[in-house]
Parts: structure tokens; C-alpha cells; sequence
């Protein structure tokens, strides 16, 4: 008995997907990998209005994507492991760089879950909450949030936060957060990976941050313009700064061996004063400690002059009537 085997037919949908995807990877040769696993349609939807004209975004299958690659000529290498889960598929004709900071910027945010922390300080206005008075209040009164009540709805008294920058958001907040229309949390899509012109570019290569590499260019020109200066490039904008190096140099030499020039007049007499006046108030100093110093040495000499002068006046009258008694008993 002969076995027929049916070929599984492909759908339409899928060929054209394919074909459509293989046609705009082929044209452009560059494209960005990004997951979507939990983010929400509507922000994506965001995204794709604010990268209109600079990017596409396409939500397709891995497979399909895979498969529509290898049509247009593309080796996946490493980033074939990242076609796992949801992703989104940024097609662009602009560095991928570029695309990944423009959507860096984009602060979009969404309603808060149980953990989150938030991203901002959340303050509960003061006013008209539009919420009917009954559980809520308790609720309100959980978040020590003052309210009244006014024709039967809740007001709040005054402005009121309940978490700062950084803080578990409470979970007694969360529906309260969404009926006051307040998201804060941001979220940004998560960058898998890039590929341009036949070159693998890994997720977290993609996060640049622009202040730290303006700072490494100034320092890199810094000592490159250094570096010419110092070994004389001959470069018109380098040679200037070189032949000011070079004139700095020759005066200092030249003042230090005191060599007098018309240029370094003013830098010799100036060193010049500086020796003479740290001389002189050297010398100033050890004339100070020789007087001070004169009490002291002389003390001994005037001793010796007034046990002279006593010697010369000869023994007292009280003296003599002592030496007198003694020889007489």
C-alpha cells in the first residue's frame, strides 16, 4: 500500500512576513534586538510614533525573523541565541548607536505593580479625587492621606506623599495610583543586541553614556594636543603652542642662571629681590637671637666684677667685731 505524505502547506501571512522582512534587511544591513517580554503594547506603540522616519519596528515571530535574515544574507553568529521570548525587531538605516540613545530618552511610564519601587516621589494632590466615599476612605487613611467627605465623594485636604524616589510603592496605593492616573514607574525597552554591516554588537555595548565619553574625548584630546606640542608637530595650531613651551623654557633657564636679556629682565631683578629679601630677613633673624641670647652669656662676668668690688671695700664693722671675739675667747 502506498504512503502518501501531504506537504504541510505555509501559511500566506508567514511567506509574505518573510519576504517583506528579508526585503528591508537586505536593503539596510542594520538592526537592533530588543525584549518586550512584560512591556506593554501601548507604550511600544509610543516608541514606534516617536522613531517614525528613523526606524521600523516589527513584532514578529524568531523563526520568521531568522529565516528572513538568512534570506537577505545575513549571519546571525551570537545574536541567534537572543531569539528567545518577545522581542521587537528596531530595522534602521542609522547607527545603531544613534537608535539606542534616542530611545534611551524616551521617559515612559506605566501604572504601578505589587513590589515596584517607584521612580519618582509620589505625592497625592490636594482636591476632588472623584472616587465615591465608602471602603476607600479606609484605605486613604492606611496612607495617612487626610480627606473629607463632600457630596458624597472623597476629597483630600492637602498635597500628601507616600513614597519617595526609591521606595517600595505600598500595595493599599496601587489602585488608588490608577484611578488618580498616576504612573511611576519608567520603563524602557531592553536592548538584546545589534547587527550592522556584517558586524555583532552585544546588549550592554549598546548603553552609552554620553557625559562619561565626552569627558574621555576632552581628556584624549588633551593629551593628544600635549603629546604634538611636546614633540613639536609640525602643525600650524601645534607649533604655536610649541614655540610657547619653547620661549617659557628658555626664560626660566635663562633667569635661573641669571643671564640677563631684555625679555627676562623683569623675571631675574624679580628673583634677585626674592633672594635679597629672604637674606636679609634671614640674617635679621640670627642678629635677634645673639641679643637675646647676651643676658645669658655676660651673667657670669657680672658675678666675678661684684665679688671685686666687695673685695675692695674690705670687711664690715659687724665682720671684724666677730674675728676680734674669736681671738680673744
Amino acid at each position: 500500500m502506498a504512503l502518501m505524505v501531504r506537504a504541510r502547506k505555509v501559511a500566506d501571512w508567514k511567506v509574505k512576513e518573510v519576504e517583506e522582512l528579508a526585503e528591508m534587511l537586505g536593503r539596510t544591513k542594520t538592526f537592533l534586538i530588543a525584549s518586550i517580554d512584560g512591556f506593554p503594547a501601548d507604550k511600544l506603540g509610543e516608541i514606534r510614533k516617536r522613531l517614525r522616519g528613523k526606524a521600523e519596528l516589527r513584532v514578529t515571530r524568531n523563526n520568521l525573523f531568522k529565516l528572513a535574515a538568512k534570506k537577505a544574507g545575513i549571519e546571525l553568529g551570537n545574536l541567534e541565541k537572543e531569539l528567545t521570548g518577545p522581542n521587537v525587531f528596531i530595522i534602521t538605516e542609522k547607527n545603531p548607536f544613534e537608535v539606542s540613545i534616542e530611545i534611551s530618552k524616551f521617559k515612559l511610564k506605566r501604572f504601578a505593580r505589587p513590589g515596584d519601587k517607584t521612580d519618582e516621589e509620589i505625592v497625592i494632590p490636594a482636591g476632588d479625587t472623584g472616587m465615591q466615599a465608602g471602603p476607600i476612605l479606609s484605605t486613604f487613611g492606611k496612607l495617612k492621606v487626610q480627606t473629607r467627605v463632600q457630596e458624597g465623594k472623597v476629597f483630600v485636604v492637602k498635597d500628601t506623599t507616600i513614597a519617595k524616589v526609591g521606595d517600595v510603592i505600598p500595595t493599599e496605593a496601587l489602585a488608588i495610583l490608577q484611578k488618580l492616573g498616576v504612573q511611576p514607574v519608567y520603563i524602557q525597552l531592553r536592548m538584546k543586541g545589534a547587527y550592522q554591516d556584517g558586524v555583532v554588537i552585544e546588549g550592554d555595548r549598546l548603553k552609552v553614556d554620553l557625559e562619561a565619553y565626552k569627558g574621555d574625548l576632552v581628556l584624549a584630546q588633551r593629551g593628544s594636543v600635549n603629546l604634538a606640542s611636546e614633540i613639536a608637530l609640525p602643525i600650524p595650531e601645534v607649533l604655536k603652542l610649541s614655540l610657547t613651551k619653547a620661549f617659557q623654557r628658555a626664560t626660566a633657564l635663562s633667569a635661573e642662571a641669571g643671564f640677563l636679556t631684555a625679555e627676562n629682565a623683569p623675571i631675574v631683578l624679580g628673583r634677585a629681590v626674592a633672594k635679597a629679601t629672604a637674606l636679609a630677613l634671614a640674617i635679621s633673624g640670627a642678629v635677634d637671637l645673639g641679643v637675646a641670647a647676651a643676658p645669658q652669656q655676660q651673667a657670669p662676668q657680672q658675678e666675678a666684677k661684684k665679688e671685686k668690688e666687695e673685695e675692695k671695700k674690705g670687711p664690715s664693722e659687724e665682720e671684724l667685731a666677730e674675728g676680734l671675739s674669736s681671738l680673744f675667747g
